[in-house]
């Protein structure tokens, strides 16, 4: 990835700007510590990079209190990679639509799920060969797993239906109390969007995502957390310096730069500041 370098420019922060093909953008500023600006620097500049964790590290035994601790700093990581993962996808595929799936039967085998929804979408690529998706597991109180998925536009509901009755053991054209399961495409209110009733993407990723929290495994491989489509590409970030030798001074200048380069106006957009005031995240789209 690029480096927009400018010799007269402050190199206290540094803004990720990640550009969708519906408008919408993320940015991520952060503050750039001394190690990691001399890294930096040598990565621009094409020298060798010296990092201290390549040097031996003594390591000591921690106390049970430190282990749970670390294990929960690396478990809420994890989480947030995957959250943002998530939210990544589906606002690259301009997802609009809830599409769940259920079992009748109380199914909690978590990979007992993962083959079911294999097959079923073996089955769906017959005749959708390209049908694309994000999905996450909702675990319910009685232990049940339901499998919701972030798609986009229209579906061919009684299709899809079909392919899923099949890929749980039906026969796949059962009704009423003999079906197996059941496939849904809900869209919300139209207070959730404009005037249609589609699902605002960011609102869909945080639906999403609050199930993967309730149901996340850190045991789990990355790409077991969550599924989706092969084919959808995440635009790579591009990066840039931003200057101010204090964070209210860098905000300033990110929103200009922003505005310049993404066509941030108003104040339609989400943001977030870190408590210790060396990172700021800020989502909106381009008007």
């Amino acid at each position: 990835m690029d480096w927009i370098l400018e010799e007269k420019q402050e190199k206290n922060y540094y803004l990720n700007i990640r550009q969708f093909g519906s408008g919408a953008f993320e940015a991520v500023m952060k503050l750039v510590k001394p190690m990691q600006a001399e890294m930096t620097e040598a990565i621009v500049e094409g020298r060798p990079v010296t990092s201290p964790w390549d040097k031996p590290v003594a390591f000591t035994k921690l106390t049970d209190e430190e282990q749970a601790a670390k294990a929960k700093v690396n478990h809420d990581r994890a989480l947030r990679r995957a959250t943002q993962n998530i939210r990544w996808l589906c606002k690259a595929m301009e997802a609009d639509r809830l599409f769940t799936l259920t079992y009748r039967k109380n199914v909690e085998d978590r990979d007992q799920v993962r083959a079911d929804f294999q097959e079923f979408l073996r089955l769906v690529r017959k005749q959708i060969p390209d049908w694309q998706y994000v999905a996450v597991l909702e675990k319910q109180d009685r232990g049940a797993f339901h499998i919701h998925c972030a798609v986009k536009g229209f579906q061919r509901i009684k299709y899809l239906r079909k392919c899923w009755y099949l890929a749980i053991g039906g026969s796949g054209d059962e009704t009423g109390d003999a079906t197996p399961g059941n496939v849904d495409v809900t869209s919300p209110q139209k207070r959730w969007g404009s005037g249609v009733r589609e699902w605002a993407t960011d609102k869909l990723c945080r639906y999403l995502t609050k199930y993967l929290a309730k149901t996340f495994d850190e045991s789990l491989a990355e790409k077991r957390r969550y599924w989706a489509a092969k084919g959808i590409d995440r635009p790579a970030p591009r990066r840039t310096w931003v200057g101010g030798s204090n964070i209210f001074d860098a905000i300033k200048s990110c929103l200009d730069t922003l505005y310049f380069d993404c066509g941030l106006s108003g104040v339609d957009f989400d943001w977030w500041i870190s408590p210790q005031n060396d990172s700021l995240w800020i989502a909106g789209r381009a008007t």
